[in-house]
């Protein structure tokens, strides 16, 4: 099963980078990889994308999503969940959970 981990941001970087800390420090198998998907809602701050893009993720592939249109929370989430059509399954985190 190919498990992607999906992070929705937009507008706290300060959070953003606090969740990229504790992905980077968490464990994970080393025969497996971990795609990392960021979704960036419309009209995000561009200091969130340049912290997306510059991320070394070593885990598995790193995917910056920039969305086309501000979407708002609710439909920013559902975008997201729409990841599990081409992951098997999605971890869905927001930029600022700790």
């Amino acid at each position: 099963m190919q498990i992607a981990i999906v992070v929705n941001a937009y507008n706290r970087p300060q959070a953003l980078a606090r969740l990229f800390n504790a992905l980077q420090r968490a464990e994970y198998p080393a025969d497996v990889r971990v795609p990392l998907v960021i979704s960036i809602d419309r009209g995000g701050r561009e200091d969130v994308r340049k912290l997306a893009e510059q991320l070394d993720w070593p885990f598995g592939p790193k995917d910056v999503i920039l969305q086309e249109q501000h979407l708002g929370l609710l439909q920013h989430f559902f975008a997201c969940g729409n990841l599990a059509k081409v992951y098997e399954s999605v971890i869905y985190l927001e930029d600022d959970l700790t």
